[in-house]
């Protein structure tokens, strides 16, 4: 899927994304962005795997089919973007803003959130199996078909989003027998 196995540096991907407003296929996996404005640009299909982001302001972005597995986002806005059949696996988020975001089918599988603000977003068929979600807001969201198989939850607020349409269990819900039927492991 990627075009190099070589990730680039920092310099290098900074200069680039001065002149491209589409990033296709770059492995950018194990670096650090402190103070980036990604904002109205798209990367398609690029590995941001262990990748650090520290106060970047990524609104507006466009995402399809990228990695973000093991990163760490922190103090920084998604807002107003447009996320599809990207992978935020085992992520840690903290203070950071996804509000009024398309986030279609994405996978949030083992993210560790904090103080995370999803409101108004649309997360159809997106996966959180195994989150650990702290204060965390999923406020008039679209949740239908989203999958929450939450670890642990505090403090999460679903106010006015449509949690009938979602699938949710906790730890406590439902039996290691029916996990493993379900396919959950």
């Amino acid at each position: 899927m990627f075009k190099s196995s070589e990730t680039i540096d920092v310099e290098t991907f900074l200069n680039l994304l001065k002149k491209e407003d589409h990033i296709n296929s770059l492995n950018l996996s194990n670096l650090e962005f402190d103070n980036i404005d990604f904002s109205n640009k798209t990367f398609t299909a690029c590995n941001f795997s262990n990748t650090k982001f520290k106060n970047c302001k990524c609104e507006n972005l466009n995402l399809r089919m990228c990695f973000f597995d093991f990163a760490k986002i922190m103090d920084s806005s998604f807002e107003n973007s447009d996320i599809q059949f990207t992978s935020f696996g085992g992520v840690e988020i903290s203070n950071s803003s996804f509000k009024n975001s398309e986030l279609l089918q994405n996978n949030f599988n083992g993210i560790k959130a904090f103080k995370v603000n999803f409101n108004d977003s649309d997360l159809y068929n997106s996966r959180f199996i195994q989150a650990i979600l702290d204060s965390v807001d999923f406020e008039n969201c679209n949740l239908k078909k989203t999958i929450f198989f939450i670890k642990t939850e505090h403090k999460v607020s679903y106010k006015a989003s449509n949690t009938g349409l979602a699938i949710m269990m906790d730890d406590n819900s439902i039996s290691k027998r029916e996990h493993k039927k379900a396919g959950f492991i």
